[in-house]
């Protein structure tokens, strides 16, 4: 593991880095679809304008499709890896998650050229893992949550990330649940002493439209404002 002093603290992560990395990751995809043996590499003049870029981060990179259908327009998942501890820079971590998301994510077939115009790129920067001792701990929209049990001498792990529960509009135990199933555990498992359970703050920063705009996205005033039915359970 890095040492302390070498992992980012997201609080430190503004739009012109966010708006980089994310072009980053875009560049990264259309390098590898090109053919090119060469590993991609962070340009010299980024890491001369954003230090942070070499410190260690947990980062994912969830890529999205626009689609049509009935007249309507949405965006469906095309893809969505990254790394829960902080194994790799930050700069390294968005590339290596923006490649893995677009070519390796076994939920679906490797990303074509012809695709890459229609793909909404999202990067979520998470903190380090908290351990939750109470459900009453977790805020929706700030943090993501990480299980880990060791059942039959099987690890398993699930992980689902701060906009998660804001799409859906889940309450925290529906979360909690949800996370279970992730790591293919029944529901309640948050509940069993043998099971751990952790909070991941983060950061959510996403394009508008592909190659657009890059913002940051306050997930815990979206679920306020439209997942009103769930609202009391963050009071």
């Amino acid at each position: 593991m890095p040492r302390p002093d070498k992992v980012l603290d997201i609080s430190v992560v503004n739009l012109d880095l966010a708006r980089t990395l994310i072009g980053l990751a875009r560049s990264a995809i259309k390098h590898f679809l090109s053919g090119s043996m060469r590993m991609f590499d962070i340009p010299k003049d980024v890491r001369e304008r954003f230090p942070e870029v070499d410190y260690y981060a947990s980062v994912f990179v969830t890529l999205e499709k626009i689609s049509i259908r009935e007249g309507v327009r949405g965006r469906e998942l095309r893809g969505c890896i990254g790394f829960v501890e902080p194994i790799y820079p930050l700069g390294v971590a968005t590339i290596e998650s923006a490649i893995s998301s677009a070519f390796n994510d076994p939920r679906f077939p490797p990303l074509r050229s012809r695709e890459l115009s229609e793909i909404v790129i999202t990067l979520t920067i998470l903190n380090g893992m908290i351990d939750v001792k109470s459900l009453d701990e977790i805020i929706i929209g700030r943090d993501g949550l990480y299980i880990e049990r060791v059942y039959y001498r099987r690890l398993f792990t699930g992980i689902l990330l701060p906009e998660v529960p804001v799409e859906y509009c889940w309450d925290i135990e529906t979360f909690a649940n949800m996370t279970c199933r992730k790591a293919g555990l029944e529901d309640n498992c948050w509940k069993e002493p043998r099971t751990k359970l952790y909070r991941i703050p983060g950061r959510t920063f996403k394009e508008v439209e592909p190659e657009g705009e890059v913002i940051e996205v306050d997930l815990t005033k979206e679920y306020k404002e439209h997942c009103k039915t769930y609202n009391a359970s963050q009071e």
